[in-house]
């Protein structure tokens, strides 16, 4: 396993990890059309990404899938 998933797996992610996560929430949040007044919408679609960048593959479609999918 790797240092990036040992990181993931315990809740850590380094910068570089965490700036391709944020970049798959926020083409899931454009694609949605959710604008910052969504906030919780938002919060809920964020959560599920970051688990389930957490818990396995994270290759930027199954983030989007755990994005779109909430």
């Amino acid at each position: 396993m790797t240092v990036s998933a040992l990181r993931a797996r315990s809740g850590q992610t380094d910068l570089q990890d965490d700036n391709r996560l944020r970049d798959a929430i926020d083409a899931v949040f454009e694609e949605l059309g959710l604008s910052d007044e969504k906030a919780p919408r938002r919060a809920t679609i964020e959560a599920r990404m970051r688990d389930a960048y957490r818990r396995g593959p994270r290759h930027n479609l199954n983030l989007v899938d755990a994005g779109l999918r909430a």
